[in-house]
């Protein structure tokens, strides 16, 4: 299966959300309470009196209704035409092009923006020319037009400084930072919106602030972090459902199931798809319908149903032809090439790829390249140009590592093992190889962690189921014995029988505690047991695998088809039980080695502070550092993020306010205070939250959520990394983590490394 780099998947989205932003601050909204009840009244008004309510009916069915939306803006433009209100008119006639945009018919979108402009320079009418050169950087940006969208929403970002319109920064800032993602530049997107984000908060403004939690999810997602971009994609839909944002509800369910499709959960995915195919269909979004087959025609194709992805690939190529839309039909050219290859048609594949490359490669937008490239190699193997399809992706690898799209990464890897096993040679095979799996791995845990967490909620679940069955039974063997003594007149009797249920439920208790030490012996020597024999099982089965390949290769004629199918199918399945195994052990047991580099931690907890405020909005973060001090360390970048995560996150769920966060470097450590307001840890239970899946009723509430397992990883990383992680009381009056660190010893890290050690 040929899967598509997130990136692209997600890329329409961004500008998609963005572009429903934009209608909340055309203007503000005008009191519109009985707006229905004028509507009926409006052909009884003199036509003096007809403009404004006219011009609050064009923006009362703009989202809703965008065809009757425009029907009241042609009205409103014969009206003004016999009584001038500037005004007003620029307003109908900016939210009349945001309706053709939406529409795709940008040449009528481009007319209303020009009249608009003007009309608003002669009137002196700052705000509705900030609007119109806004729309008409949208315009651009939809015709792929990136470098001339780019310039025109710097100027309409200078009007908005020069008015000193935050919302109107905010949003300018929020489109650069898509156009900087559309042209391969993913640092500086993030930073672009984050800073968006940042200004939307302070002007409260929520359908904006909903727009950029998708976009700054999509960031996450790009990255392979699902987990996190869907936290991000959920508190967005709850927003655009409370406002009944219905195009942002549309892009938002049509971004979860893209979300749901790489967590591999293809039924989430589809009816997350076909939900927002409904709304889109409702508002006549052309592009908007477009996206959706051709996002639907990928899920069809990883099912390995290819009939109905070709027809949804083929129907949203006739819809992106038809908007026109040359980005949107770069990329569906691109998704059929892999159709066609699935089908094993190397000419149809061959005509589908060469189009949409040359499209992507006009455009420049870097990350559809990369893809195609990688599309395009594998056209070429299937062609019988082993050797060009080896400089094809390896030109794919490089773009996408510049681009840091770890999919594409991944897919490159596998693509050149397979193709250097076809050619027989094994050593670069098993570098590919090697390399793929690593990829892999990084990817797999960060999913993993959601798969892990539903089966210890399980597990947690029937526990509890239990402990309510032996609270009942208890409380039915105490109404038993209220009921004997009210009987019983023998006193020696009463006091035999109360005597022998309390020997009874000591036995019972002391055997349960055999029971469950024996118990967790055994589940403790499975899992060592399975994690060794899958160590030991890898490497031989990937040397089988690889030599079973190239014997393969050596039947010129009459293969045994139907048993070298079969061998394939039971190494294939061997080595993903094998990988399943290992994967779910090792985040448990942490057994995988350290890859160390310097990390800088105040740039690192400065990071994880940003991206928890935007989690915790009603939670307040400090950061007290002393920016003259490094903090080196040396870690695995990638295992000590994820333990200051586990703590802030842990301290940000159950902090009433505010969380601080202290960063001291003393002689020979580097110690990270992490301290909440909240309910606090009793002293006698403390060491009890470093053991797994422990969660303490009495010092935090259950309905924070939390499956009990993060500060244990956090301590064994620690531990790991020759630190330690203790608890203690804050003077907040919550929690105090404290986490010591080895300092760096530079003078020895510069005698035994000729390169300057990677920083985070």
């Amino acid at each position: 299966m040929r899967k598509k780099p997130i990136a692209l998947l997600l890329l329409a989205i961004l500008i998609s959300l963005s572009l429903v932003g934009i209608a909340a601050r055309m203007d503000p909204p005008e009191a519109r309470a009985d707006i229905t009840e004028r509507e009926a009244q409006l052909t009884t008004l003199p036509e003096n009196q007809q403009g404004e309510l006219l011009t609050a009916l064009v923006k009362h069915y703009r989202d809703n209704d965008p065809l009757k939306s425009l029907a009241y803006g042609e009205q409103a433009l014969t009206l003004f035409s016999k009584i001038p209100d500037d005004i007003r008119k620029v307003t109908v006639l900016n939210n009349m092009a945001w309706i053709y945009v939406s529409l795709s018919q940008y040449e009528n979108a481009q007319l209303r923006t020009d009249q608009a402009k003007q009309l608003a320079k002669a009137s002196n009418d700052p705000h509705g020319l900030f609007t119109a050169q806004t729309m008409q950087g949208i315009i651009y940006w939809r015709k792929a037009d990136y470098q001339t969208a780019l310039k025109t929403f710097e100027q309409a970002q200078e009007i908005a400084k020069q008015e000193k319109n935050l919302r109107g920064i905010a949003s300018t800032t929020n489109y650069m930072a898509i156009i900087y993602q559309t042209l391969g530049q993913p640092e500086k997107a993030l930073d672009y919106f984050i800073r968006a984000f940042n200004i939307q908060k302070e002007v409260g403004d929520e359908k904006s602030i909903a727009v950029s939690l998708n976009n700054i999810a999509n960031m996450y997602g790009t990255s392979g972090n699902y987990s996190l971009a869907l936290d991000y994609q959920l508190q967005s839909r709850k927003i655009r459902e409370e406002l009944n944002d219905l195009p942002g509800l549309a892009q938002i369910l049509g971004n979860i199931g893209l979300t749901y499709f790489y967590l591999k959960d293809s039924e989430q995915a589809l009816s997350y798809l076909q939900r927002s195919l409904g709304y889109y269909e409702s508002l006549k979004d052309q592009q908007g319908i477009a996206e959706i087959h051709g996002n639907l025609g990928m899920v069809h194709l990883h099912e390995h149903q290819l009939e109905s992805a070709l027809l949804q690939y083929q129907e949203a190529l006739a819809l992106a032809k038809a908007i026109p839309d040359t980005a949107l039909e770069a990329r569906i050219n691109i998704d059929l090439a892999n159709a066609y290859i699935e089908l094993d048609d190397p000419e149809q594949a061959f005509n589908q790829i060469t189009t949409g490359l040359d499209q992507a490669n006009k455009l420049g937008i870097v990350s559809l390249s990369a893809y195609g490239l990688l599309t395009l190699a594998k056209v070429e193997k299937l062609r019988g140009n082993s050797e060009r399809a080896l400089t094809l992706s390896a030109a794919a690898l490089n773009s996408s590592q510049q681009l840091q799209d770890k999919r594409i990464v991944r897919d490159a890897h596998e693509f050149r093992y397979q193709l250097y096993k076809h050619l027989g040679q094994a050593e670069q095979a098993l570098a590919s190889l090697e390399a793929f799996k690593q990829v892999n791995d990084e990817m797999f845990n960060s999913e993993s962690d959601q798969r892990m967490a539903f089966l210890l909620s399980h597990f947690e679940a029937e526990q509890q189921e239990q402990q309510i069955k032996l609270l009942q039974a208890d409380q039915a063997l105490q109404k038993t014995q209220l009921a004997q003594h009210t009987y019983q007149r023998n006193v020696w009797l009463g006091g035999l029988s109360v005597l022998f249920i309390i020997l009874l439920l000591l036995v019972n208790r002391h055997h349960q505690r055999k029971i469950n030490a024996s118990l967790n012996q055994n589940i403790q020597s499975q899992r060592e047991l399975i994690q060794a024999v899958a160590h030991e099982f890898r490497s031989p089965l990937a040397r089988v695998q690889l030599a079973f390949d190239m014997l393969e290769e050596q039947f010129e004629q009459d293969k045994p088809t139907r048993l070298i199918d079969t061998i394939n199918k039971g190494l294939s399945e061997l080595e993903k039980l094998i990988k399943e195994a290992l994967d779910f052990i090792q985040i448990e047991s942490k057994s995988r080695p350290l890859h160390l580099s310097q990390v800088n931690l105040n740039k690192l907890l400065g990071e994880l502070m940003d991206a928890n405020s935007v989690l915790y909005p009603d939670k307040a973060f400090k950061l007290e550092v002393n920016p003259s001090e490094a903090c080196l360390v040396k870690a695995d970048s990638t295992q000590i993020t994820r333990a200051f995560s586990n703590i802030l996150r842990n301290a940000a769920r159950f902090a009433r306010s505010q969380v601080l966060i202290s960063l001291k470097q003393e002689k020979s450590r580097i110690l990270v205070i992490i301290e909440d307001d909240g309910p606090g840890i009793p002293t006698e239970q403390r060491e009890r939250v470093f053991e797994p899946f422990v969660r303490l009723d009495q010092s935090r509430c259950r309905d924070s959520g939390g499956i009990g397992l993060g500060l244990a990883l956090a301590k064994k990383i620690c531990e790991a990394h020759g630190g330690a992680l203790t608890i203690s009381s804050s003077q907040l009056g919550g929690a105090k983590l404290s986490l010591a660190c080895p300092l760096v010893n530079r003078e020895s890290d510069n005698k035994n490394s000729s390169t300057k050690p990677a920083e985070h």
